[in-house]
């Protein structure tokens, strides 16, 4: 009975055995699926078995965690080894949990003793790589675990920690698809990573060597790290500390980079060259021993980029949000830069948000060649800010204080030019800039300018819509001088509206002359206009003295207006000149007056004909309301029908042109007091009565003026008086024969004159006079031929300084010029 029921019980026992291990599957699934899903995994499939050595086999093995999926094929596991021979890993990218967990140090509960695991190929899949990465793990020591294939390291893990080492290059890297096949085709990596994890925190000591080649056409550069790098990142605060101190990083490039900057530059080999020569070919970059990223917060002590003795650049103080780098930014700057065509050059930076402040330096000895400007010790300094230089209108301040030594543009020489310049623009686009600038001397040809002294100022909106812009100017010249000018004391003071033209007007004064001009600049004309108001014409003495020393202005008025266009060279020119007197050497004018319109156009300046006329000009012989018409033709001067009385009688003079050509003219007179013309030398004791009338043939040539056939008759009856006559009263003594016939002459009733005249071109006049008339006394009838020959210019320059004429021509100076200058 006993061994009947223990056969019946071990029938049953292996039939629950032979049932169970038939539907393992599910009871395993059952059982063991369950627990794992509260762990988070989730076990979606499950096959094994027992071998003959009751070893656990397992065919297939799916297991899922978080969205990642592993898949474990031929699984062979006893007390001493776990061998898997294929594994499938596919990672699957997901978004991060929003609510952050917290980080706790590694607490492992490792078993003394266990199975080693073998994985023989697992295969890793995911979005971001162009292949999987196929890795072998062996676990050769309890917890130590060496992963060879795409990836080698060596792990060790401790209760506490883990710790280990992992090798990269850049094979590894081409296996995801951000790395392009150009890039990685250039690139050498060799490193060494150390590694140590807590649970909390992950530290790295990184020896890295890596070169990278990139060419553009024939520009072939090469980036070279090596070096250590540590860095230590914390789970719990997401803060990365990176001490980069250590590595050494160069940018050097080849000669052919520079050449290749030909085509972007220019076509002048001149200036290729200077650009090429600004360019350091080798660079070297020194990182911080502290570099924190917290976050998306990156913050560095220093920064250095140096290429030589030519560059060095620092970034000090950094602080950045990765995420919005350009809005976030916080860092000092420090730029420094020389060569032999930049003598220096510095620029100091700080940066806050999207705010820059900073100040610059430049110093020149010379500009390039190619820069068609001759210009020696140049420099400049001052400050800069931009404010919002993100926003769509941003806000600018520059400031410069500018120096020059020397300057020369074609025919224009400046020597030591000094200016500050200063510009604000606000954020609601309204633009103000001021320049004032100093310059010792400034040469254009023959035209010399000293002390020359400007303040400009400019005022606008550059919003949208037509733009308007303030401008004034304030200019001073102390002097200006040419070969054949000298001004002094020259202030301008100018108002001016930029739109769609410029408009400007000019209050203009120059040794005392006041000038109002005013013109419009557009791209096709440049009108303008000059309105001389009315002023003393005194004003002009130092102007008039320049070109003629001798002469000085007394008395009178000038007033006008020019208008014209500058571009086309043309002008209409009108002017007023009323009561002007003035002195030249012993010659005296006065009252002088005319009005005329003329235009100037193309080189040429032609004025209608208009009437002047003279009170009063003294030339020895003295000459009242004279009166004509003059007027210009193709820049020659005419003066036409000038009349006027001379003593006692009236003369015409029918044209003169002032023009170096020959040319012949007519004077006629009438009605001359023949007394007056005898009294001129008041000692000769000779007296006429009587008018005379005649013409007077005057050819004007280079030699000087000529009178040829010039004649002289009487109007009327005239009487001869001769009293106490030196020379006449010779001639009776030594011819006493002729005394008789002389004696007809002293008291002479004329009836007829009739002489001819000729004038040199020295001044000689030789007069052939007949004289038929009646002596009462001796009741005789006379008929006297007689030549007189006499320098005329010497009798007239005689006259002009005898005691009376000098007394009145330094009382009309003394008087009229001292009261009007």
């Amino acid at each position: 009975m006993f061994k009947r029921v223990g056969w019946g019980l071990l029938i049953l026992v292996l039939s629950v055995l032979s049932l169970g291990y038939i539907f393992r599957m599910p009871i395993t699934l059952h059982f063991v699926a369950p627990p794992l899903h509260q762990a988070g995994v989730e076990l979606h499939c499950l096959d094994w078995s027992l071998t003959t050595n009751l070893d656990l086999h397992v065919q297939r093995a799916c297991i899922g965690y978080q969205g990642q999926l592993l898949e474990l094929a031929d699984i062979t596991a006893n007390t001493q080894n776990i061998t898997v021979n294929r594994a499938n890993l596919i990672l699957v990218n997901h978004d991060s949990s929003t609510e952050p967990s917290v980080a706790k140090k590694l607490a492992l509960a490792l078993p003394q003793a266990r199975p080693l695991l073998h994985l023989k190929r697992l295969v890793i899949t995911q979005s971001q790589l162009k292949k999987p990465l196929i890795i072998s793990i062996n676990e050769p020591m309890l917890n130590e675990f060496v992963v060879t294939g795409d990836v080698k390291a060596e792990v060790d893990v401790k209760n506490t920690k883990l710790a280990g080492n992992i090798e990269l290059d850049e094979r590894l890297l081409s296996t995801f698809k951000a790395a392009t096949v150009n890039s990685i085709a250039g690139l050498n990596l060799t490193s060494q990573h150390r590694f140590v994890f807590d649970g909390i925190a992950l530290d790295i000591d990184t020896q890295l060597g890596a070169d990278f080649t990139y060419a553009i056409n024939t520009c072939s550069m090469t980036i070279k790290s090596s070096g250590k790098v540590s860095s230590h990142y914390n789970l719990n605060s997401k803060t990365l500390t990176l001490d980069a101190q250590q590595l050494a990083t160069t940018l050097n490039g080849k000669n052919e980079c520079l050449q290749s900057l030909g085509g972007v530059i220019d076509d002048d080999d001149a200036q290729q060259q200077f650009v090429t020569r600004q360019i350091p070919l080798n660079w070297r970059l020194v990182l911080p021993s502290k570099i924190i990223v917290q976050d998306t917060q990156l913050t560095l002590d220093q920064l250095t980029l140096q290429a030589g003795s030519q560059l060095l650049m620092n970034v000090k103080q950094l602080a950045v949000d990765i995420k919005n780098p350009l809005e976030t930014l916080l860092a000092q700057f420090a730029l420094s830069f020389s060569s032999d065509d930049i003598a220096l050059l510095d620029i100091a930076a700080s940066v806050v948000s999207s705010d820059i402040d900073g100040n610059y330096q430049l110093k020149v000895a010379t500009l390039p060649d190619f820069i068609d400007v001759d210009a020696q010790h140049i420099s400049a300094q001052g400050h800069f800010s931009i404010n919002s230089i993100l926003a769509a209108q941003p806000a600018l301040e520059l400031s410069a204080q500018l120096a020059l030594g020397q300057l020369k543009v074609h025919d224009i020489g400046i020597d030591n030019y000094q200016a500050t310049f200063k510009a604000k623009l606000q954020s609601n686009q309204y633009l103000t800039a001021s320049l004032s600038s100093q310059i010792d001397t400034v040469n254009m040809g023959s035209i010399k300018l000293s002390q020359l002294t400007n303040q400009l100022t400019a005022a606008g909106s550059l919003s949208a819509g037509e733009l308007f812009f303030d401008l004034t100017s304030e200019t001073k010249l102390a002097k200006l001088q040419t070969e054949e000018l000298r001004l002094n004391d020259i202030r301008i003071s100018s108002t001016g509206l930029q739109s769609r033209a410029l408009q400007v007007s000019h209050h203009i004064y120059v040794e005392g002359i006041e000038l109002v001009a005013m013109h419009n600049i557009t791209s096709t004309a440049h009108p303008f206009e000059v309105i001389i108001s009315e002023q003393l014409v005194t004003k002009l003495n130092p102007l008039l003295h320049q070109f003629v020393p001798l002469a000085t202005l007394t008395d009178g008025k000038v007033s006008g207006r020019i208008a014209g266009d500058i571009n086309l060279q043309q002008a209409d020119l009108s002017l007023q000149v009323v009561g002007v007197s003035g002195l030249y050497t012993d010659y005296l004018a006065k009252h002088f007056n005319t009005q005329f319109i003329g235009r100037y156009d193309s080189g040429q300046l032609n004025v209608v004909p208009s009437t002047f006329e003279l009170n009063e000009l003294r030339a020895g012989a003295v000459v009242k309301q004279l009166t004509g018409f003059w007027q210009v033709r193709a820049n020659e001067l005419a003066v036409t029908e000038l009349t006027g009385k001379v003593m006692a009688g009236h003369f015409l003079l029918d044209k003169y042109r002032l023009t170096e050509e020959p040319q012949q003219a007519l004077v006629t007179f009438d009605n001359i007091d023949a007394s007056k013309v005898i009294t001129l030398d008041a000692k000769s004791g000779i007296s006429l009565t009587g008018n005379v009338a005649g013409h007077l043939p005057v050819y004007f040539t280079k030699a000087g003026i000529e009178v040829k056939g010039g004649q002289l008759v009487n109007q009327g009856a005239a009487k001869l008086l001769i009293t106490d006559n030196a020379a006449f009263n010779s001639v009776k003594a030594q011819q006493q024969e002729l005394g008789p016939i002389l004696g007809l002459l002293e008291n002479l009733d004329i009836q007829s004159i009739k002489s001819s005249i000729n004038l040199k071109p020295d001044g000689w006049m030789t007069l052939g006079v007949n004289l038929q008339g009646y002596n009462q006394q001796q009741a005789q009838q006379v008929n006297f031929n007689y030549n007189h020959e006499e320098n005329v210019f010497t009798l007239l320059r005689a006259l002009r300084l005898s005691d009376e004429i000098t007394q009145k021509v330094e009382q009309e100076y003394s008087t009229k010029g001292s009261n009007n200058d």
